[in-house]
């Protein structure tokens, strides 16, 4: 018998806890983008080689592209992506006003996707 999966995850997520600004790029319901990065209170709460878990005050549609900015502080260095909100749980945190997202990377230079395995790299050997 074959077994089912559990995830669709592609990648082992990582708790990670970092700010980090996005913007509406595109929104399948029509949505204007945002001009500029939101500075609000968005969290990442974890990370993989393929995406982030998102928490933030800003509501945004499964299927819309946003461009995310985030610190890797080990590195000191900042990475930018294009990226698809590809799950959404407006359930968990309702008294606290914020919204959760998974989020796929879409489009990622080569030196931040090398960046970001490194810091994957190192999360994993600290397990």
């Amino acid at each position: 018998m074959d077994s089912i999966p559990t995830s669709k995850r592609k990648d082992e997520r990582f708790p990670i806890l970092a700010l980090v600004r996005y913007r509406l790029l595109w929104s399948p319901d029509g949505s204007k983008p945002d001009a500029e990065l939101h500075n609000g209170n968005n969290v990442i709460w974890n990370i993989s080689r393929t995406g982030l878990f998102l928490a933030t005050k800003n509501y945004t549609e499964i299927k819309s592209i946003i461009e995310v900015e985030f610190p890797l502080e080990e590195f000191k260095v900042t990475l930018k992506t294009e990226a698809e909100v590809v799950r959404a749980n407006h359930f968990n945190n309702p008294n606290l006003g914020k919204y959760e997202y998974g989020i796929r990377f879409t489009k990622i230079t080569e030196e931040a996707a090398k960046m970001l395995d490194k810091f994957i790299s190192l999360i994993e050997a600290k397990k």
